[in-house]
């Protein structure tokens, strides 16, 4: 990450004094593990989520991953006393009760309230509650179609485009939409 953006965010940290963190452990392309350590924060009465860093990983136990995360943020400058919540996934090694990363920040950081990521909660609720098929078969649809998009900077910006061109010229419009514009004679 380009530092004078880091330090921007840290800025704005800093300056709303508060903040949570999000982490996710994760393995990129080349077979690396990575940790991705985000902040949320409230600037200007809007929540905001950022991005702060990778952090290359070799083990994924809730005690090495919470080492990793105060440590990274302690690094950065932030005041750990100042964090007031937590977001990961559900895997036991972040949310665990004992052990995870969530019981051992929250030792040392009481304050720092753990809730499970809302993104993560969405998608277990979408993924096991259906017992339709069809809706099992869309999910996994959209997975891969968001896993091809991903590996390609170029069909991201062609995916955008044209969502954006589908959305300005109506074609995501509604029946009623669609006729109101057209008796009002405007094309957009």
């Amino acid at each position: 990450m380009d530092d004078a953006i880091q330090k921007q965010i840290l800025s704005d940290i800093f300056q709303c004094k508060y903040f949570s963190i999000l982490a996710d452990e994760t393995t990129d392309v080349s077979q690396t593990k990575q940790l991705n350590l985000s902040v949320r924060l409230i600037k200007d009465t809007k929540v905001h989520e950022e991005l702060l860093c990778f952090i290359p990983v070799s083990s994924t136990t809730g005690k090495d991953l919470a080492s990793t995360i105060l440590t990274q943020l302690s690094q950065l400058g932030l005041n750990l006393e100042h964090m007031r919540g937590q977001g990961y996934n559900g895997v036991s090694n972040m949310s665990g009760k004992y052990r995870g990363v969530q019981a051992r920040v929250k030792e040392l950081y009481p304050l720092a309230m753990y809730t499970h990521c809302c993104n993560h909660v969405l998608n277990l609720v979408i993924s096991t509650s259906s017992q339709l098929p069809v809706i099992r078969n869309a999910m996994a649809t959209i997975s891969d179609i968001c896993v091809f998009l991903s590996r390609s900077a170029q069909r991201v910006s062609i995916f955008q485009n044209d969502v954006e061109r589908s959305f300005r010229f109506g074609f995501f419009a509604t029946e009623a939409e669609t006729n109101l514009r057209h008796t009002l004679g405007r094309k957009t």
